[in-house]
């Protein structure tokens, strides 16, 4: 579970803070480097950095990352149990589906929501949520708000099957490195 909290944190930090570069590009002009570090000195608050969240509309793009982990963990699990049950029934599968649905309904969203909120705070300063507020308060702000989850749900499905088919491969060469490294290992004196 703590792993899959992680997982999630990760892909939901990452998409966030490529769409902050961009605003923050386009919207904070460079300052210089004495008032930068005057400024870095200046943390974000808790309701700040919430207001910039919900502002991102981080509710939002965390139920459809958990759907589309879900549904991927569903996948995947079935596949697990048609490797150990050859012809699984479908009250077997039904099972299945249902021990990640029940998994999935233990992560908290303000949970999720509340483990960001300091790492935002390490990051970026009061002018830095400030200015991030200001330009999703903009109507090109606005835009990528409201563009943003279909662009995350479309971005997962296009990634998803090459991504799997990536893991699937690389976990295989670490266990044949790993039987090879093992072997190598009980085979010295």
């Amino acid at each position: 579970m703590r792993i899959l909290t992680s997982c999630i944190l990760s892909f939901i930090m990452c998409g966030l803070m490529n769409a902050q570069n961009s605003a923050q590009k386009s919207s904070a002009p460079a300052q210089p480097s004495a008032a930068r570090k005057a400024a870095q000195s200046e943390k974000a608050t808790e309701a700040q950095v919430l207001k910039l969240l919900d502002m991102l509309q981080i509710r939002d793009n965390l139920k459809i990352t958990l759907d589309a982990m879900k549904t991927q963990m569903q996948h995947g699990s079935e596949q697990m149990l048609r490797e150990k049950i050859a012809k699984p029934t479908d009250a077997q599968i039904k099972t299945v589906d249902q021990i990640v649905d029940e998994e999935f309904a233990k992560i908290s969203m303000d949970d999720l929501v509340h483990d960001v909120v300091p790492i935002y705070q390490r990051h970026l300063t009061k002018s830095d949520v400030a200015a991030l507020i200001a330009f999703y308060s903009s109507p090109v702000g606005q835009k990528l708000r409201r563009e943003q989850p279909a662009m995350m749900k479309e971005s997962m499905e296009a990634t998803s099957a090459g991504q799997r088919e990536k893991m699937e491969q690389l976990l295989a060469r670490v266990e044949l490195r790993l039987e090879q490294f093992i072997e190598t290992e009980q085979g010295k004196p």
